[in-house]
């Protein structure tokens, strides 16, 4: 097989008919159609079903996916980190970051890539630290910022920092402002919680801790805006951290109070693939990371435990 068939086959997959990905591979639909059927015979098998809507992938077209995206990734990676230099950066570079992630340093980080950098495309792609993850290990994102992510040997995990995780809500609904509340007077208010599941990390170490707060939530959400609109309306309550606050994650009026006889606790890590080749791309938007999170950390502009 060779690039073109992938580049095809992923053009199959992402539009679902061959009229669609001989308009994105700018061929004749008899072109993809000869690459699809010389893939599937190189492979033995069939990738598509085909119908009269067009393409829906097999159970091994969607595993092949998976090997095809991170190829390419892997073919783009290599031609752009034989052009650079390290005054000159190129390509793409595809950056998972959690919600929090983006609030305080997603700005410092685009401005810094398009003025040192200006031809280096970044991709932010911002969702629940789970998901992050997900997308980091199927090759669809070449570096991830997460919290809690998975003792899994197929990551590289760097720590950055350690925050305090606090009830926060609208002002009036949540009680006066910065006084200590317990644990099981948060578990008895309606509160919004990071989906469980695969997608989502747990919220607290302590398995106990976990599974109430998971009993008691009153909505899951693998979507932060969902749960941070949730907050905002005066639904209820939720967990985040001073940070949050300070970086305007949530409206005007959206206060927090410390957790008194539990302290939970989530760190960030920046994550690689440990099977990923780190081109002069993927070590400079590492160090850069690193760079914005120490300045905040060192202005004072985020509470936290620097793990740097």
């Amino acid at each position: 097989m060779d690039p073109r068939q992938l580049r095809i086959f992923n053009a199959l997959y992402d539009t679902g008919s061959i009229t669609g990905a001989s308009d994105i591979e700018r061929c004749a639909p008899s072109v993809v159609a000869h690459h699809l059927a010389n893939l599937e015979h190189r492979l033995g098998m069939a990738l598509f079903e085909r119908s009269r809507r067009g393409v829906v992938p097999t159970a091994a077209g969607q595993k092949f996916h998976l090997h095809a995206v991170s190829i390419l990734r892997a073919i783009d990676s290599a031609e752009s980190d034989m052009r650079d230099t390290a005054d000159h950066l190129s390509g793409r570079i595809v950056l998972g970051l959690a919600f929090s992630a983006v609030t305080a340093f997603g700005v410092a980080l685009m401005r810094r890539v398009a003025e040192e950098h200006p031809d280096l495309q970044l991709e932010m792609a911002e969702s629940v630290s789970g998901a992050t993850i997900d997308a980091l290990l199927a090759a669809d994102t070449d570096l991830a910022v997460a919290f809690n992510p998975p003792r899994d040997s197929r990551l590289s995990l760097q720590p950055l920092l350690e925050e305090d995780m606090i009830c926060i809500g609208r002002h009036d609904i949540i009680g006066e402002a910065g006084k200590p509340i317990t644990l099981d007077e948060f578990l008895s208010r309606r509160f919004v919680l990071p989906r469980r599941g695969p997608r989502g990390r747990p919220m607290a170490d302590d398995v106990d801790v976990q599974k109430r707060l998971e009993h008691h939530a009153s909505m899951f959400s693998q979507n932060v805006t969902a749960a941070v609109m949730y907050v905002n309306s005066g639904l209820g309550l939720g967990l985040g951290t001073q940070a949050n606050l300070h970086y305007g994650a949530y409206a005007p009026g959206v206060v927090g109070r410390p957790i008194a006889d539990r302290t939970i606790t989530r760190t960030m890590h920046l994550c690689l693939r440990n099977d990923a080749p780190v081109s002069r791309a993927m070590a400079y938007m590492r160090e850069t990371i690193l760079t914005c999170v120490s300045a905040e950390i060192a202005l004072g502009r985020w509470p936290c435990r620097s793990a740097i």
